[in-house]
């Protein structure tokens, strides 16, 4: 079969011809009907380091179709599934006590095993979610980690409530179903901040109260307070650079909560003074991925189009374009939302 694989930084993405995945006691090899692109996808090309080592095929937002079983495993072929971003090991002390996205031994596709950017994908069987009718495998796959992810954090991290004033900087694809997000979980005000125009635009089709343009090397926080009245409630940071990470700390209320989502590799440049953190009791969390029962939400507001996600597809690619998608999102040529690998 074909698969798009990455040799690192310096040779980059080759599609290749390689075996067809067998599925061993415990897996499932699925036929892979879409592949979301992501930020981090990027971030690997341009040097960050990849737990499973190289080559490897990237991709971890796929969905499809089950197609063979190995023993012990209750799917069947034919079943509709999307494959949950980590497997935890389900047992350790991070698992139990409500973590297992965080799993030391977490097994992740496109990270720590071959990805979805490819014809087929083998996957632990624990890691696949039925997709209901009613939600396309396209919106199956984008909801694994762009819609996920960003509910999780809403919900789960930042336990964001009714009425709360939201903030989320950076509105592509995780920041742009964030903004969706926090509007259909009943936030009073979401404020979108970009540098981006037209994702701009997009945030305030997608239920943004009031959208802030900024540039990089902008301080966006007071503006932030000045539109929510004093601060955010809850700031969400989908970029992944320190200077957005010390800006959503700035811009939160007395008893805000910064959760970061973004992916980087510096250190977070957060200069406010501990007495501030102590005397506002201000909280910074990180979030990553998602849990099952995140999963099965989206899925639920999918099917009842409480969400639209194909709504956010901008690109649709086949798997020989994978790294023409990939600059695309790199460079933001032609304003790209998200994009997906369709098989």
């Amino acid at each position: 079969m074909r698969a798009a694989r990455f040799y690192g930084p310096d040779v980059g993405i080759r599609i290749e011809e390689v075996p067809y995945p067998v599925a061993g006691p415990g897996e499932v090899v699925v036929k892979v009907a879409a592949c979301g692109i992501c930020a981090s996808d990027v971030h690997f090309l341009e040097g960050m380091p990849i737990p499973g080592g190289l080559p490897i095929t990237l991709g971890h937002e796929p969905a499809g179709i089950v197609e063979t079983v190995g023993a012990g495993c209750e799917w069947n072929p034919g079943d509709r599934v999307a494959v949950h971003l980590g497997q935890g090991c389900g047992t350790c002390r991070v698992c139990v006590s409500g973590h297992p996205n965080c799993c030391p031994q977490l097994i992740a596709p496109g990270l720590h095993i071959d990805g979805a950017f490819a014809e087929a994908i083998r996957v632990p069987a624990g890691a696949l979610v039925r997709v209901p009718e009613g939600v396309s495998l396209i919106a199956a796959a984008v909801a694994t980690d762009c819609v996920a992810t960003p509910y999780h954090a809403l919900v789960c991290r930042a336990g964001v409530r009714v009425g709360e004033r939201v903030v989320v900087i950076g509105c592509g694809g995780l920041g742009g179903q964030a903004v969706s997000l926090a509007h259909v979980l009943g936030a009073a005000q979401v404020v979108a901040v970009d540098v981006s125009v037209v994702a701009l635009e997009r945030a305030v089709r997608s239920g943004a109260t009031d959208a802030i343009r900024t540039t990089p090397n902008e301080d966006p926080a007071g503006e932030i307070r000045q539109v929510t009245g004093g601060g955010a409630d809850v700031v969400l940071e989908c970029v992944g650079r320190p200077e957005t990470v010390a800006s959503g700390v700035r811009a939160l209320l007395p008893g805000g909560r910064l959760v970061v989502i973004g992916v980087g590799m510096m250190p977070p440049a957060i200069d406010v003074p501990q007495a501030i953190f102590a005397l506002h009791e201000l909280t910074v969390l990180g979030s990553f991925g998602s849990h099952r029962k995140d999963f099965e939400e989206i899925f639920r507001l999918e099917a009842t189009r409480v969400v639209d996600i194909e709504s956010s597809i901008s690109h649709r690619l086949p798997l020989d374009d994978v790294v023409e998608g990939l600059e695309m999102l790199r460079t933001k040529k032609g304003d790209p939302q998200r994009i997906v690998i369709v098989g």
